[in-house]
């Protein structure tokens, strides 16, 4: 079966035919700004104009709201760039983790590009195409809605070209913008982040309720073993046994494999992290265990409940699934460490303790999702998987969009945004350009700061 890549791929060669195409022969409806072509149309204004007069009541009662959610974004997008930058300085092993550099366009197929799949979903040319121009769309649409309701003359609006890739715009008449009272434009700077904020969440509803109604509860996944702890003291020697490093102590034999053997180069500890002798562990069970027995395995309740069906010494066949296939394992129970009544299997799921607040958050957001559960499509597996990433990378970039268009940089909405609100603090024209300007250098330094300690750490 020919993979999806190979047809993603060709779609993004006939889309930049395309492209090329209609560049060309449009020509004198082109204006160029460096490396940037500007196709101005009239399109949508008419839509512009509709919900810019139908609903002005509602408009006005949001601007408030619009501003404070862009000053928000900007203090978060501010804090998460300091955030990154004291990671990249203060834990040099992030480079042997994310291989991609911290700042960099994010562009199709990236996960594939810097081995970053097990962190991210396929990122297709067609999901880039679409989200970006779902994203595109709210973020200038909601621009001219607001401009519409403040009587902003709208010169026109229009695509964005920088090779195949588009975006689209809404270009004001700069001086009468200008004029506006500064929360007017506040808001209509603000318009396009909220937008964007608003539809990452619907789609964040969206992509749940799809994966409830088409993803069903299939394994359980362990990724370790139980563990135990050790004092250095104890310990009488050490072994090798199966890909296994064996550990003799004064209260019987414990095991350590790859992921533990690390500690027996650092010093300074009291004790050892060990796996203590049990079924899983010796018979070196990997993947996620899918059927016990003639039971099949959903998720951990499951795989409780079967377990105390069982007595200690049953023999048991134990079916896992993982990237290289299915896989049996027969061997028989242990008895538990603390109640030798109990049948003991020794696997178990571990997470790490997230650190710091953007990560809370999002571990928050996937919280619907059980860790330690395989889930499975329950209809059409390739389609299923293609909607289900589709809906997670528009969620994805309308919030990225949000965040990083409110960073206080001249080329962005947040660049005028931050002027505008040091200047309704200070009221003074003199500090609020000198607080933008500081803002600029300090944000572009930060920038090649974290490139140049990520070159130097994978050089």
């Amino acid at each position: 079966m020919v993979s999806f890549w190979v047809y993603d791929v060709g779609f993004m060669i006939l889309f930049s035919i395309f492209v090329a195409w209609f560049l060309s022969s449009r020509k004198k409806s082109l204006s160029r700004e460096g490396i940037i072509f500007m196709y101005r149309t009239k399109f949508g204004m008419k839509a512009i104009n509709y919900v810019g007069d139908k609903f002005k009541r509602l408009l006005h009662g949001l601007k408030y709201i619009v501003v404070a959610v862009g000053v928000a974004l900007m203090g978060v997008m501010i804090w998460m760039l300091g955030q990154t930058l004291s990671i990249y300085i203060m834990n040099p092993e992030i480079t042997k983790v994310i291989k991609a550099p911290p700042i960099a366009p994010l562009i199709p197929y990236f996960p594939k590009l810097f081995g970053m799949e097990s962190f991210f979903p396929p990122f297709y040319f067609t999901y880039f195409i679409v989200a970006l121009a779902i994203v595109a769309i709210v973020h200038e649409f909601s621009h001219g809605v607001f401009m519409r309701l403040f009587k902003i003359k709208i010169k026109s609006t229009g695509l964005v070209f920088l090779g195949p890739i588009l975006g689209a715009f809404v270009e004001e008449e700069k001086k009468g913008f200008e004029k506006k009272k500064t929360l007017e434009q506040m808001t209509v700077l603000g318009a396009g982040v909220f937008a964007n904020l608003i539809f990452a969440l619907i789609f964040y509803g969206l992509y749940v309720l799809f994966f409830f109604s088409s993803f069903a509860a299939s394994g359980y996944i362990f990724n370790t073993y139980a563990l135990s702890a050790v004092p250095l003291e104890n310990i009488t020697g050490f072994g090798y046994q199966d890909n296994l490093t064996t550990v003799l102590t004064t209260n019987g034999t414990f095991y350590m494999d790859k992921r533990l053997e690390v500690q027996l180069n650092q010093s300074n500890r009291d004790f050892l992290i060990v796996y203590p002798e049990a079924p899983a562990i010796l018979a070196q069970m990997r993947g996620t265990i899918i059927q016990a027995d003639d039971v099949k395995i959903m998720n951990q309740e499951n795989l409780i409940e079967f377990l105390q069906s069982k007595e200690p010494g049953d023999e048991v066949k134990f079916v896992t699934e993982n990237d290289d296939g299915i896989h049996e394992y027969i061997f028989n129970l242990g008895s538990h460490p603390q109640d030798s009544s109990i049948p003991y299997l020794g696997v178990g799921n571990s997470n790490v303790e997230p650190k710091g607040f953007i990560q809370k958050i999002l571990i928050g957001f996937m919280s619907f999702k059980d860790s330690s559960t395989l889930y499975k499509p329950t209809w059409d597996g390739e389609f299923v998987y293609f909607i289900y990433h589709l809906l997670w990378w528009v969620m994805v970039l309308n919030l990225l969009v949000a965040l990083f268009n409110m960073m206080p940089l001249g080329m962005l909405d947040g660049g005028r945004f931050f002027y505008l609100t040091i200047l309704s603090i200070t009221r003074s024209e003199k500090i609020a350009k000198q607080a933008f300007k500081f803002a600029t250098y300090a944000i572009l330094f930060v920038f090649l700061l974290l490139m140049f300690v990520w070159f130097i750490r994978i050089i």
